[in-house]
C-alpha cells in the first residue's frame, strides 16, 4: 500500500506552499575569516537599518556604512556620524528588488553582492554576518557561485535541484550558532547572488523539486567537477555507504576541461610520506617497485586494494592532487603523477552533466544517470507523505 501511495504522489504536482520546510534560509557569510569590520552599501533599492529592533535610519542611493566591533558592541557609522552601538544590527529590504554590497575592511576579500536581508551580531569577538534570503535566491546564488555562466538551461536545472536538496538536507547544520548554512565549501559555495537570467529561470522552473531515496528521505546530493570517466562508491571515499551514491561509468566526462591532469613531486617526499605516515615498508624492493610504477587496471579506492588502511583520498589531500584516479611514473629523482578527473568522484560530475545537457538530455535523465534509485518530487509531496505515515 505504501508503495502505491508513493507512486501516485510522485505524479501529484502541486503549487502550494510546503509546511515543514522554511522558504527562507539564514547563511553565515565570510565564515572562514569572520571579519571585525565590514563596509555595507546598497546595490539596488533601499534598506531600513535597525539597531536592537529599533529603526535607526534608511540606507539608499550612494550611502554606505562601516559596521564594526567597538567596546563589545556593534557600531554603525558613515563618514559624517555614528548612529550608535548595538548588540544586533539588521538591514531589512524596503523594496523587493533590493540588493546590498558587503566587503570586509583590511582584507583581500573581494566585494560581494547579495539579495534580501542582512543581520550582524557578535560571536566570539568577531562579527557574525548572516544573509537571510529566500530559498529561491539562495539556490540561485549557489548555482551562480558553483557553476558560473555560459551553460545549458538543463544543467542549471540539475544544479538547482542538487543545491536545494543539499541545503534542506543540512538545514540545521549551524543551528546552535544561529543560522542554517555558511558560505564555505563544507556547506555550499555562496559568494554572490544569482544574476544570470538563465539560472534564475532554472531555479523557478524547478521550484520545490528535490531528490529523495526509496524511503523518501532527502539524499546527500554529492557532486564534483569531473569523474575522470567513472564515479566512485561513497563508501570507497567516505565512511558511510549510500545506496544512491554508487559507481557508474561516465563517458560524458571524457575529454572535458578537467578530465586529465599531471603533477610532479619529489620521489623522496612521496616515499617518505608513505613510510613515515602510512607505515609502508619502502625498503622492500617489490613494494617500492609497485609504488613507483603504480597504475591500476581499474579505479581503486586504496593504494593496496586488499588493504583498507591506505586510502587514496589521503594521498589526494596530502599532495593536493586533483583526484584519486591516477598512475605513477618514475623520472629520476621525481615521480610524475598522471591523473583523470577533478574532485572526490562521488555522485554527479558537473562537467559530465554539462556535456549531457549539451547533447539534449533533460535534467531528470542527468540526475538519474549519476544517482541510483532516486526520485524527484515536490517538497509538498514529502510533507503530505510524512504526515500520512
Amino acid at each position: 500500500m505504501r508503495i502505491l501511495v508513493f507512486i501516485s504522489l510522485l505524479f501529484w504536482v502541486t503549487q502550494g506552499a510546503f509546511s515543514q520546510h522554511s522558504d527562507r534560509v539564514r547563511v553565515g557569510l565570510f565564515w572562514n575569516e569572520r571579519p571585525a569590520s565590514v563596509i555595507v552599501r546598497p546595490d539596488a533599492g533601499a534598506y531600513q537599518v535597525y539597531g536592537d529592533g529599533k529603526l535607526v535610519t534608511t540606507l539608499h542611493g550612494m550611502g554606505l556604512f562601516q559596521i564594526s566591533i567597538q567596546s563589545g558592541l556593534i557600531e554603525v557609522k558613515n563618514f559624517s556620524k555614528s548612529y550608535g552601538r548595538f548588540k544586533q544590527v539588521k538591514l531589512v529590504e524596503r523594496d523587493p528588488f533590493s540588493r546590498f554590497k558587503i566587503k570586509p575592511v583590511s582584507s583581500d576579500q573581494t566585494q560581494r553582492i547579495y539579495e534580501d536581508d542582512l543581520e550582524i551580531s557578535i560571536y566570539k569577538n568577531r562579527l557574525k554576518i548572516i544573509n537571510e534570503a529566500t530559498m529561491a535566491n539562495y539556490v540561485a546564488g549557489v548555482v551562480q557561485s558553483e557553476s558560473g555562466n555560459g551553460h545549458e538551461p538543463e544543467f542549471y536545472k540539475v544544479q538547482s535541484i542538487i543545491s536545494r536538496t543539499y541545503a534542506l538536507k543540512h538545514f540545521d547544520k549551524y543551528e546552535k550558532i544561529g543560522f542554517n548554512l555558511c558560505d564555505r565549501v563544507n556547506s555550499q559555495v555562496y559568494k554572490t547572488y544569482g544574476y544570470n537570467d538563465t539560472i534564475k529561470q532554472a531555479v523557478k522552473e524547478t521550484r520545490d523539486i528535490v531528490m529523495v531515496d526509496a524511503e523518501i528521505n532527502l539524499v546527500t546530493a554529492a557532486f564534483h567537477s569531473n569523474s575522470g570517466g567513472e564515479t566512485i562508491n561513497s563508501e570507497d571515499t567516505w565512511t558511510y555507504p549510500r545506496p544512491y551514491l554508487k559507481s557508474v561509468e561516465d563517458t560524458f566526462s571524457l575529454c572535458m576541461p578537467h578530465f586529465e591532469w599531471e603533477k610532479t613531486i619529489s620521489r623522496k617526499e612521496y616515499l617518505t610520506y608513505l613510510h613515515d605516515f602510512k607505515g609502508v615498508d619502502t625498503t622492500s624492493y617489490s613494494i617500492k617497485r609497485y609504488l613507483l610504477n603504480y597504475c591500476p587496471e581499474q579505479r581503486q579506492s586504496h593504494l593496496f586494494q586488499k588493504d583498507s588502511i591506505i586510502a587514496l583520498d589521503d594521498l589526494r589531500r596530502h599532495f593536493e592532487l586533483k583526484s584519486t584516479h591516477f598512475c605513477v611514473d618514475t623520472q629520476n629523482d621525481s615521480i610524475l603523477i598522471v591523473g583523470k578527473g577533478f574532485g572526490h568522484g562521488v555522485g554527479l560530475s558537473q562537467e559530465g552533466a554539462m556535456k549531457m545537457a549539451k547533447l539534449g538530455y533533460n535534467y531528470s535523465d542527468i540526475l538519474h544517470h549519476y544517482y541510483s534509485n532516486i526520485h524527484l518530487i515536490k517538497l509538498s509531496v514529502i510533507d503530505f507523505f510524512k504526515a500520512e505515515n
